[in-house]
């Protein structure tokens, strides 16, 4: 789906992007529970093979709820793209990032490092940001620890608007 021409990606995009979660989307009037929803719809459906991925999207709607809670809505909660993959048109080269966000100017990508010992940024991060992307390295071992209370989370959060 291209959406640079889209404003912000949000949760209230969601039948948009997903069209088969209509149905789940529907079922919460309240949107906290919509939110939860869309949760739950992108941890079954989305084939995510690591614990780390499953985390990241607790810990990103806990923040979403709290938002919500606070006065916010659905409109003003970024949808997260699981496994999305990334290409300039044309080239045969794609980069697949753990979570995509699209802000309404630009794409922030999220990569999840399972091992201390792997690099600090996948050799493709690189070429994400020469197209204009914000990039993200989270470690599983911090993240496991202090969710994204710590240094990389609370930049993902501010790039996300979800910073308290």
């Amino acid at each position: 789906m291209a959406i640079e021409n889209h404003d912000a990606l949000t949760l209230e995009d969601t039948p948009e992007v997903f069209p088969d979660a209509l149905d789940r989307f529907l079922r919460g009037h309240d949107p906290v529970e919509t939110a939860d929803n869309i949760c739950e719809m992108l941890r079954d459906e989305c084939e995510l093979e690591r614990s780390h991925e499953h985390l990241f999207l607790l810990l990103y709607f806990s923040r979403v709820t709290e938002a919500i809670k606070a006065g916010g809505s659905l409109r003003s909660a970024l949808l997260p793209l699981p496994k999305a993959r990334f290409s300039l048109a044309g080239d045969q080269h794609s980069v697949t990032v753990d979570f995509a966000f699209w802000t309404g100017q630009r794409y922030v990508a999220v990569f999840i490092h399972e091992s201390r010992f792997d690099q600090p940024l996948p050799e493709d991060a690189g070429l994400l940001k020469i197209w204009g992307f914000d990039v993200f390295c989270l470690k599983a071992d911090e993240f496991e620890t202090r969710g994204l209370t710590g240094n990389t989370g609370q930049k993902i959060l501010e790039a996300l608007h979800l910073a308290s």
